[in-house]
């Protein structure tokens, strides 16, 4: 079939051009051809009109040149209007602090202190950088160097130590310093993890030196490792001259242990032994742990001490959950009174600090499901409020303080909530439209 273009008009007129010359009154000039004339002239207005025509409906259709940006931006329909940017404004409190007032139950005599092991210390009572004589909690750094040089899994015995006459004689020196010990005798085959029960569980004084000529030597030897194994950990303020804690020169301070604490959380091993209440041992026989508070408020270690210098002392640790999360707490109580035999003073003052720690450890809501923590603004005008899909806590105790801040771009925005004590943890939610308003009256926003 032909171009209907050119066939003829409907009065018969031959060509397009004889019937818009028919139609307009205008006649061809002579020597130019169509396109040149007023004819072709003409046509071009037409088919410009049909073209705008066009371009209009295309306009409607894509939204430009009024509409939304991709980066939420809002660009005028009237050629008068500038392109208005969308701003993303926090109106929650850039702050926010765990409700209530922290109550320990200090110890009447001594000193203490506790923490949540990762978020910082509750509080203490008592001088944190003070040194003090520290008694049998000294075998906790003893058997965490032994543990470095000779490591054990959990539940591994690890090598047997076969005991020597000088290693032996280590009972009958511990007997005469009124110091305790287990009953070891010459050609006895003790493992590694039994040796530190000992030394752990039944505070055998004697053990630490067995356990020091072992691993050095020489007690001197290893006493040195002991101390440069202190200033690695950050025990700045601690001096060990013995590695049973007898001697009143082996001293530490409540900062430095709290130290010591977060490392033997490190040591499967070490906290596998502490936790246990009896352990068998070759010679001596059954031996039970002198930390009397094991499996009360979740306590499960870490050393008890006690000396006419130090006083009744304990390094503790127990582990409780606050909304599915497994929280650590670490302490030490030192100085209270007691001198010899079972620490209970310390013991007792510990469960106490520790019970009330746990009553007020637990969650608080940050930002509520419905409530507004954001704004979209567009000019003078809110268009949109910004809040969680679901509420967010966060787990701490009374007092302990967090930024809360509001980041992305006006399409991706977030809440971060990042605590000020302690390691600073963090997390970080994305926010939805709570609520879509028109903009107010004012400067036209409108979209094509």
């Amino acid at each position: 079939m032909g171009n209907p273009l050119a066939g003829r008009t409907p009065d018969g007129d031959a060509g397009l051009g004889a019937w818009i010359e028919r139609v307009s009154g205008l006649r061809e000039r002579p020597g130019y051809g169509f396109f040149g004339t007023r004819p072709g002239l003409l046509l071009g207005l037409v088919l410009a009109g049909v073209a705008a025509l066009g371009a209009a409906g295309w306009s409607l259709s894509v939204g430009h040149p009024g509409g939304h940006r991709s980066d939420g931006t809002v660009v005028a329909a009237d050629p008068d209007d500038a392109v208005v940017p969308t701003r993303l404004v926090q109106t929650a409190s850039g702050n926010f602090v765990y409700p209530g007032t922290l109550n320990l139950a200090w110890p009447g005599g001594g000193s203490a202190a506790i923490e949540v092991e990762g978020m910082g210390l509750l509080g203490h009572s008592g001088s944190m950088t003070s040194r003090h004589a520290i008694a049998s909690i000294t075998k906790t750094l003893t058997a965490y160097v032994i543990l470095k040089d000779h490591p054990l899994s959990a539940t591994s015995s690890g090598p047997t130590i076969t005991l020597t006459k000088a290693m032996a004689a280590q009972y009958d020196d511990a007997i005469q310093d009124d110091e305790s010990a287990v009953v070891t005798s010459v050609g006895e085959r003790i493992t590694e993890r039994q040796a530190l029960e000992a030394l752990l569980l039944a505070s055998a004084g004697n053990m630490a030196d067995i356990l020091a000529l072992w691993d050095r030597g020489s007690v001197s030897a290893f006493l040195s490792e002991m101390n440069a194994e202190a200033r690695t950990l950050g025990m700045t303020r601690s001096t060990f001259t013995d590695p049973a804690g007898l001697a009143s020169s082996t001293v530490s301070t409540m900062s430095d242990l709290l130290r010591l604490a977060e490392a033997v959380q490190q040591a499967p091993a070490l906290t596998a032994i502490v936790a246990e209440t009896s352990a068998v041992i070759p010679v001596a026989g059954t031996v039970y742990n002198v930390d009397r508070d094991l499996g009360s408020y979740g306590i499960d270690g870490i050393k008890t001490g006690t000396t006419g210098a130090a006083g009744s002392c304990l390094l503790f640790s127990a582990h409780i959950q606050v909304g599915g999360h497994t929280l650590t707490i670490l302490g030490v109580v030192l100085g209270m009174p007691g001198s010899s035999g079972i620490p209970y003073t310390a013991l007792n003052a510990a469960l106490r600090l520790v019970a009330s720690a746990e009553a007020q450890i637990g969650q608080a809501t940050v930002a509520r499901t419905g409530k507004a923590v954001a704004a979209l603004e567009q000019g003078d005008a809110k268009v949109a409020e910004l809040g969680v899909a679901d509420s967010l806590a966060v787990v701490g105790w009374p007092g302990l303080g967090y930024r809360v801040a509001v980041g992305g771009t006006a399409s991706a925005a977030t809440l971060s909530v990042t605590r000020t004590g302690g390691s600073p943890a963090s997390a970080s939610i994305p926010l939805l439209r709570l609520v879509s308003r028109a903009p107010a009256a004012g400067k036209s926003t409108r979209a094509g």
